[in-house]
């Protein structure tokens, strides 16, 4: 039962959860967001009181902006996408381990499947993270790299007119070209490194996305394994992966190549 929410300072809807679990810390943190528009706006109420039922924790409702108060990153979110058009929203989930996440993405699917539905403007994003902060500096490039060579980075074709290939920037383009490029398609590159220890995949989504649970789940398995392997000692065929890339990045021009070390400087081992 949906409870009465209490005021946040940034003027954010709480709706409490009594028995809500507390966060379990694993090695790995995950979360997510969709982006969807609803078929019919007087749902909206609807779809809140669903959200509240399959969430673990708080619900942060804001109508106006992205929810920002204390603890906001260990809540659920219903708020508004201001990339998208015509009253489009966004459901972003609380700091989840591996198994939550599954579960988050599955049910919220069916709620945007019952309410809603996406287009090719709506995303559906990942965020990886390792819990431990200090210490930690990702190889972004390496990250990539592997993407790339499991083919992860294109396999949602919708998603190419609204996030730039961050190959393109690894692939040694002159950066101003690129950010044309970027500017021209969208807002976003498709994986990005948000912190040091955190990497954000914005490759997959478009139309109907919500109803592709099988491709999502595998993808993210993917994607989970390569940030393992990111972090992992680099094995004889990643070295080798890396050489040819940095061969071909050293017949570039030197300004393409400065763009591109500023850009994805791979980190020291």
């Amino acid at each position: 039962m949906l409870k009465t929410f209490k005021w946040e300072t940034d003027k954010s809807k709480r709706y409490i959860k009594t028995n809500k679990l507390e966060p379990i810390l694993e090695q790995y943190v995950f979360g997510c967001e969709f982006e969807f528009y609803l078929y019919d706006n007087d749902k909206y109420e609807d779809i809140r009181k669903k959200l509240f039922e399959i969430s673990d924790v708080d619900l942060l409702v804001n109508e106006l902006t992205v929810p920002v108060c204390q603890d906001s990153s260990n809540c659920m979110h219903l708020k508004p996408d201001d990339s998208l058009k015509d009253d489009g929203l966004e459901i972003s989930i609380p700091k989840s381990t591996y198994t939550q996440l599954i579960q988050y993405i599955k049910n919220i699917n069916n709620l945007i499947d019952e309410y809603g539905y996406t287009n090719n403007d709506t995303g559906f994003h990942i965020h990886i993270s390792t819990s431990k902060k200090s210490g930690i500096n990702i190889n972004f490039f390496k990250f990539a790299l592997l993407c790339n060579q499991n083919n992860l980075l294109n396999s949602w074709i919708q998603r190419n007119e609204y996030c730039l290939n961050v190959m393109d920037i690894i692939n040694c383009n002159d950066k101003k070209q690129s950010k044309k490029i970027k500017n021209a398609k969208g807002k976003v590159w498709n994986l990005e490194l948000i912190s040091n220890n955190r990497i954000e995949i914005r490759t997959m989504g478009g139309i109907n996305y919500h109803q592709n649970n099988n491709k999502i789940l595998l993808e993210l398995e993917q994607f989970k394994n390569i940030f393992e392997e990111t972090l992992s000692k680099n094995t004889d065929d990643y070295i080798n992966l890396e050489r040819l890339h940095l061969e071909r990045i050293s017949k570039s021009s030197p300004k393409s190549i400065n763009n591109f070390m500023n850009m994805v400087k791979p980190k020291t081992q």
